[in-house]
């Protein structure tokens, strides 16, 4: 039999027909695409560069326009500067004033923060510092200030954007005023690193990097970490605006530039010229290996056609062997023959559905666990046990052995109860304890800036409800609603009889209180907490209502008057 007429032999020539001449193109192609990678990238990186610098000259100018737009036509600017002004008067012109700034701000991104001064009483007014340069606040403000003590800087300051250093940071400054002798001012400063932020997603490769530069070619910007030993690039090959090869040390870089007349800067994108021939010289050492690649491939390919239907078959009765070693995790992979695929997709819904039933088990068994985890973890809470240490020991400091006890014999019961319920149902009179514990101890933290107050009908003291219902409501008050700035904050909780079946138990406060969006959204009966750690107790709570009495049980959030919040518990009575 003729061995070309193997389906091998057809392979291999098939294959050979193809590679050839496509190793020849290769080769061509990527010779000729080392002559023009360097003028295609720079074009593609000048033409982001030019984008970039143009939209801020453009938004520079529109800054300039909208400060002297409030020089001229702004009357809250004129009293502003004016002298003799009443207290009333100036504070709505700056408040005017800055509320505008801080619109134009959000606005221009670019602006790290506008200002304005007053010379008739040297005050200077700002709005936050935004940007590259946050950490800079107290800073710049003391550098503003300052210059408005040095009238000769002000001239060069108000009639064109100006580099300055400000500690270790360079800024565009522009100022703007009717005249030298006016006596307001107001003023743009922008961090030249927040000029970046456009070009802040560009991919420069590694090694390379984005440099604002002034005049004279020095680094105004922070360098990114491969150029951190960059100071200075050629000035009369910036002011060109194009690109330029510079040599640094050993390595070649390539330079993308454009200067900007109105603020006396220049954006450079600089690249490593190995980063940018990185690839190609990869491409083009694959290709000189190609011959031996493919060679490789194909006694690869014969390998693999020769083992097409031997290695299912095999895969298949290894998995069976696992299987029946107990290994019920074992699954066979797609396969791209029919008859295979329908035999492995077969197999693995086989023990798929053997397993369903042991994962079953095993998943209820392992959510019981983990809320009964859960549980004990939020029995004790970390910061209300190290608070209760900390006033035991600075009544242990002052000598106060009766409140020393005290605290601690409430300590011991609040604990004692947490850590012991494990009863489905509690007493009211258990409950309200448990609660008067932790009270007294809070009431030992806060002294006089804190007051509680429970009032229960002496009939309902037996009544039986689940453990641990009332507390998260008195914690979430005391932790939520605690305000120790201004009047005592206080705290009642009250049970009555509402009929022959039902009670009322109600905790309210006086603190700071929900918005009407959150206390609606508590009121929603389909309310779920975003995660584990945020409202958790009132979902807990409102679970177990309806777990354990159904729709006969009423859980109310309200705003309480003059503030905080009243929350109404409406529960049938049930007793021991």
């Amino acid at each position: 039999m003729n061995k070309l007429n193997t389906l091998s032999s057809r392979f291999i020539l098939l294959f050979c027909a193809i590679t050839i001449p496509l190793l020849i193109i290769l080769f061509l192609v990527g010779s000729y695409s080392k002559s023009v990678v360097l003028t295609q990238v720079a074009n593609s990186y000048q033409h982001l560069v030019n984008s970039n610098l143009n939209a801020i000259d453009r938004s520079l100018d529109d800054i300039t326009t909208n400060m002297v737009d409030i020089v001229n036509n702004s009357d809250d600017f004129q009293r502003f500067g004016h002298p003799g002004l009443s207290d009333s008067d100036y504070y709505f012109a700056q408040s005017e004033l800055i509320h505008r700034l801080t619109t134009y701000q959000s606005y221009y991104h670019s602006v790290d923060m506008f200002f304005i001064y007053s010379m008739t009483t040297a005050s200077l007014y700002s709005t936050n510092l935004l940007g590259a340069a946050t950490g800079y606040y107290e800073p710049v403000r003391a550098w503003i200030d300052r210059s408005f003590h040095r009238p000769e800087l002000l001239k060069q300051y108000m009639y064109k954007w100006s580099i300055i250093k400000i500690e270790d940071q360079y800024f565009l400054f522009r100022l703007v005023s009717d005249d030298l002798t006016n006596n307001a001012y107001v003023g743009a400063i922008i961090n030249v690193n927040s000029l970046k932020s456009p070009l802040g997603n560009l991919d420069v490769r590694g090694g390379g990097g984005i440099l604002v530069l002034g005049d004279d070619g020095g680094v105004l910007s922070n360098p990114s970490a491969p150029l951190s030993t960059s100071t200075k690039l050629p000035a009369d090959e910036l002011k060109q605006s194009g690109s330029f090869s510079v040599t640094e040390g050993k390595a070649k870089l390539l330079v993308v530039s454009k200067h900007s007349a109105t603020a006396g800067i220049s954006f450079a994108v600089v690249i490593p010229n190995s980063e940018l021939l990185w690839g190609l010289s990869r491409f083009q050492t694959v290709i000189n290996l190609l011959p031996l690649i493919v060679l490789a491939m194909l006694v690869l390919y014969l390998f693999i056609f020769r083992n097409i239907i031997f290695n299912p078959i095999r895969n298949l009765l290894g998995a069976i062997r696992r299987i029946k070693e107990g290994d019920m995790s074992t699954r066979l992979p797609n396969s791209q023959i029919m008859e295979f695929a329908i035999i492995n997709h077969t197999f693995n819904n086989m023990v798929e559905e053997i397993t369903d039933l042991k994962i079953d088990v095993y998943e209820e068994n392992l959510r019981a666990q983990q809320a009964e985890l859960k549980h004990l973890q939020t029995q004790i809470n970390p910061h209300f046990f190290l608070n209760t240490l900390n006033i035991i020991f600075q009544l242990a400091d002052l000598k106060r052995t009766e409140l020393v006890k005290k605290t601690v014999r409430h300590m011991v019961h609040y604990f004692r109860f947490s850590l012991r319920t494990n009863r489905e149902s509690i007493t009211l009179a258990q409950e309200l304890e448990h609660i008067r514990n932790y009270l007294e101890i809070q009431k030992m933290r806060f002294q006089d800036s804190f007051a509680f107050d429970i009032r229960v009908q002496d009939e309902l003291l037996e009544a039986k409800l689940p453990a641990l219902l009332v507390q998260p409501f008195v914690e979430n008050a005391m932790v939520h609603g605690m305000s120790v700035k201004n009047a005592p904050f206080i705290l009642r909780l009250s049970a009555r009889r509402l009929d022959e079946s039902s009670m009322e138990i109600e905790i309210e406060d006086n603190g700071k209180g929900m918005p009407a969006e959150k206390l609606a959204e508590l009121n929603d009966g389909s309310y779920a907490p975003d995660s584990d750690d945020h409202h958790i107790g009132i979902w807990n709570v409102r679970k177990r209502l309806t777990m354990h009495y159904g729709d006969k049980a009423e859980l109310r959030f309200d705003a309480n008057e003059p503030g905080g919040v009243r929350i109404r518990l409406v529960l049938p009575i049930e007793y021991v």
